[in-house]
Formats: structure tokens, sequence, C-alpha cells
């Protein structure tokens, strides 16, 4: 296992520059997700520590060695990518071993690792077939049984689980997590999905347009982002934002919506008259009575969900997403009857509102 520290490094294309002096450090055994847009940087980033791209500026260390002029099999990391990269021609046990073959490794050795792998990955009974005989799932397991073999100081996970169903993904999502548990390499991990990032890494690193926009653990990230484009981009469905303008009420601050609501906002320090947007996740959101709610909004579409329901409101011109639990006795949802058109007072959660400029989008 291996610590890994960026420090001001640099990507540039010709006079494009495309990562942006990013400082980060990845602790010894931990696994952290890149997130973000496509085009932020996210995999260049991974390439980049994999040897796959050449750093323009700035230092990389993995373990105590500078590698910015390291070819990537000195690096001693190994890659899982999107497309899996398995040799169709070759069994399970020979694309698992391939590399330790090509790096002279006994036959009965390559057996040892190949069998120990397999049974890891739950993948004993299928070590004879081809790639073409297995499932998505059982093909990304393959192309990790080829990693783990060959016991690297760091794991680079590239996109794997995005060509796989919906199904396939949570299952394989639990499969990494286990794995890592069990090895406790240093991970990285690109994907474009925050719930994946959110569920597997111990820290995610947010990028945007190749600068680093924040980390943290996941939960930090969801319960304090730094600015509105991670207020948005972390939580699914995805944070309500509401512009207003900061006000005082009472000797209170509150902001005064721009559809015409005024919300309490305890504990903001902004001057009145400065332009913000008010942010609230759907489920900080709660229905009320008329006499209790912030905004009286109208139903236009419900997304029942089993566990919970989404309601898609319309207010002043804007859609509201709100989550409201529905099922067995609940008073919401399908048992309150619910429908497009149906009038829904709603009340904000004080204590989970969040305050962004609405020039900088930086929090306040």
């Amino acid at each position: 296992m291996a610590r890994i520290e960026l420090a001001k490094v640099v990507k540039r294309y010709g006079a494009v520059e495309a990562i942006h002096g990013v400082d980060l450090e990845i602790g010894d055994g931990e696994f952290v997700a890149f997130v973000g847009p496509s085009g932020c940087g996210k995999s260049t980033m991974l390439r980049m520590i994999a040897g796959l791209e050449e750093i323009s500026g700035g230092t990389l260390r993995i373990g105590e060695a500078v590698v910015n002029d390291v070819e990537p099999k000195g690096r001693d990391v190994a890659m899982v990518f999107q497309d899996y990269a398995l040799y169709p021609h070759m069994s399970v046990a020979q694309n698992i071993g391939f590399g330790l073959k090509m790096r002279g490794e006994a036959p009965e050795v390559i057996r040892q690792k190949v069998e120990e792998a397999a049974r890891i990955l739950q993948l004993e009974d299928y070590l004879d077939r081809k790639p073409g005989q297995l499932s998505g799932g059982q093909r990304q397991r393959v192309a990790m049984g080829r990693a783990i073999v060959r016991k690297p100081k760091v794991f680079l996970f590239d996109e794997p689980l995005s060509n796989l169903d919906a199904k396939l993904r949570v299952e394989m999502r639990t499969q990494i997590k286990r794995l890592h548990r069990m090895l406790r390499t240093t991970t990285i991990y690109v994907t474009h999905d925050q719930v994946e990032a959110m569920t597997l890494a111990d820290r995610v690193v947010v990028l945007r347009g190749g600068n680093l926009i924040q980390h943290g653990r996941p939960l930090e990230l969801y319960e304090r982002p730094n600015c509105r484009f991670v207020a948005e981009f972390i939580g699914s469905p995805q944070m309500n934002i509401l512009p207003g303008t900061v006000i005082s009420s009472d000797g209170s601050p509150a902001v005064e919506l721009d559809g015409g609501a005024m919300v309490r906002t305890p504990g903001l320090a902004a001057e009145p008259g400065r332009k913000v947007d008010v942010g609230i996740r759907p489920e900080h959101i709660e229905a009320c009575s008329e006499a209790e709610a912030d905004l009286v909004v109208d139903v236009d579409v419900l997304e029942e969900l089993g566990s919970d329901t989404l309601a898609i409101c319309l207010w002043a011109g804007r859609e509201l997403t709100v989550r409201l639990p529905a099922g067995p006795g609940s008073s919401f949802g399908s048992n309150l009857g619910l429908a497009a058109r149906t009038r829904l007072p709603l009340r904000f959660r004080r204590d989970c509102l969040h305050v962004f400029d609405a020039q900088t989008g930086v929090r306040l």
C-alpha cells in the first residue's frame, strides 16, 4: 500500500490547461472517489497517477518516491477500465494470470494467486470459461481479479460500472466495498455517478473544469457543501435552489425569495440587500398546515417509489422537488390522495437551509 501526494499538479495540452495546480493527499489504504461532470478532469487525473498521461507541472509522489518521470510499469499500480480489456481467446484463469506470466512468475505461483483471487471474487466456477460466456458483472470481476493478483500499491478504477445495468451496478458496488475492506489497498475510483462515490468512498473529491472544488467525507459534502456547485452535484435528487434577497425581519436575518415568500435564516451573516440563493434538499421539506407553511405549491408530477414519494411541484414559475414518506401508515403520498394540481403547503427545516452568494456561488 502507499500514500499518494499531488502537489501543484498541472496538465496542459498545447496552450490549453486542463488541470490547474491541484493539491491533494491520499492516505495509505484510503478509498477516494473523484467525481464531477464530463470534462472536469477526473479521468485525466487518474491517468496521470497511472503514468498514462505526462504531468506538465507539479509533483506526484506514490509512497516516498517522486514518479513524475516513472513509466507506468514502474509505479506498481493496477488499473481497472470501463471496458474490461479482457483477452477474448483466453479463459478467465488465463486472463487473471496473464500479467503474472509476463513477469515470469512460476506456473504454480500463478495458479495459487489466480485461485485466491477467484475465491475472493466468487469466480471459482468460471475459471475455464471465456469472457464471451460471462455476464458484464462477471467480466468486471475478472478485470478486478487481474488487478488483485499483482498485489499493487494502488488500485485505480476508471468508471468500471458504467456499462452495467442498475441491478449489477449495485451488486458490484458491494463487491468493490468488500474487496477494499479485505485488502485495504489505496484506491482511487473515478465516476460520474455521485451515488457510487457516496456509497463507496472514505473521501470524495469534487472536480470542475480542472479545479479541485471540495473534498471530504461523503456526509460532509452532503451536509455542508462549500458552494452551490457541490450542493447541486452531491445528492439525489439534487438540492432545490431558490433565488432571493437578504432582509432583516424583526431584527433577525431572513431571505425574501423572488417569488414573494420569506424564509428565516438563523445565523446568516449577510448584509440586507445581498442577492443570494437558498438551498434546501427534497428530504428537508415537510408537508404542513397552511398556517405553518413557508410556501404553498402546486403538485405537478408524482413519482411513487414505494418507500417514499417524490413530488415535483411548481411555485413562482420554478420547480421544487419534495421527498414525502409513503406506504402503509403514512399520511402522505397515495394515502393522502395527492395528485397533479393538488395544492400542498410546505415548510423548510431551518437547520437544513443552505445559503450561497448569488454571484460567486460561495457558501455564506
